[in-house]
């Protein structure tokens, strides 16, 4: 038996059909609309987290105080080097003038000057390292020069007035020549 339809009914079915799509259409953009705001809100906490952690890493006086004891750690290994070194030889020219024998062991002498030398040069490669290391983070971390590591406020002023100062000394010594004509 074949179900027959008015066109009131059929009518009534599209615009049923019509609403449901227009819903689905709106929740899908609730969605996306909510999926992009919540993505935008992780990224910026995201990035806010990354900002405030560059902040602490890259703060000067955290730098500082880490390059102070590294390069201050490495420094004082140079010196205890080098204070071995020097005892080393002073005993070595003290054997040398007072025992006659000839025979002089320089095995000491050798071991302490490798190790001031080895010292040394650690010093000078863990400076270098840190120089560029530091050097990088201003450049690529740091947007504004306000923020780089090693920048000097005081000496940026110091700079700024110097030149006003120039320009002022230039200025009084046109006004000057100008009075002078006048007379």
């Amino acid at each position: 038996m074949k179900n027959k339809f008015d066109k009131s009914t059929l009518s009534e079915m599209k615009n049923n059909i019509k609403n449901n799509v227009e819903d689905i259409k709106t929740g899908v953009k609730d969605v996306k609309e909510n999926f992009k705001s919540k993505t935008g809100e992780l990224f910026d906490h995201t990035s806010s987290n990354f900002e405030q952690f560059k902040q602490f890493m890259f703060a000067p006086f955290l730098l500082t105080f880490v390059i102070s004891i590294v390069i201050g750690y490495n420094f004082s290994d140079v010196i205890k080097s080098l204070t071995s070194f020097i005892a080393n030889l002073i005993g070595y020219i003290f054997k040398w003038i007072f025992e006659f024998n000839g025979n002089h062991s320089t095995n000491t002498l050798e071991s302490s000057f490798s190790s001031l030398l080895q010292n040394s040069l650690t010093l000078f490669f863990i400076s270098y390292i840190v120089f560029y290391l530091i050097k990088t983070i201003n450049k690529y971390l740091k947007k504004n020069k306000e923020q780089q590591w090693g920048y000097d406020q005081a000496h940026e002023d110091a700079i700024k007035i110097q030149k006003l100062q120039e320009e002022n000394i230039k200025l009084q010594k046109q006004l000057m020549e100008k009075i002078d004509n006048l007379k």
